[in-house]
């Protein structure tokens, strides 16, 4: 009687053992495909950020360099060579240790100081309204 209970016992250690192995593996599978669609979702939504900031600073950029064509004070001179400097110097490779959003605030700051000495409005607040209903704000 002690051979058939071992064996019954062998038996339900299997099924245990078994429904064990199952759960781990569904979960190792569950965690994998949860982290492939998490990076593809985390990709998608970098890219368009990193997209809109990319033509944010090109469009900076363009009129640092088109208002360093005409004659300004020393001050504005000064201002837009700063300015420039920034954007030259913004990481265009991924860095971990890189101030991505430090960067940017001060790039956007300093831009907004140099539109006040130009007496000039961000370009951002001449959009109709009816395209700010449309225009996702990715910025940081």
């Amino acid at each position: 009687m002690s051979h058939s209970s071992d064996d019954i016992n062998d038996l339900f250690d299997d099924i245990v053992l078994t429904e064990e192995k199952h759960a781990r593996l569904g979960y190792n599978e569950g965690w994998s495909e949860g982290q492939a669609q998490g990076n593809s979702e985390g990709y998608k939504l970098g890219y368009a950020q990193g997209v809109q900031l990319g033509e944010e600073l090109g469009s900076i950029y363009g009129e640092v360099v088109a208002h360093q064509q005409l004659p300004h004070t020393d001050k504005v001179k000064r201002s837009l060579q700063q300015l420039r400097l920034l954007i030259d110097q913004f990481p265009r490779t991924n860095d971990e240790k890189a101030d991505i959003i430090g960067a940017v605030e001060l790039i956007r700051n300093t831009h907004r100081r140099l539109s006040a000495q130009l007496g000039t409005k961000n370009t951002k607040a001449t959009v109709s309204s009816s395209e700010k209903e449309e225009v996702k704000d990715y910025s940081f």
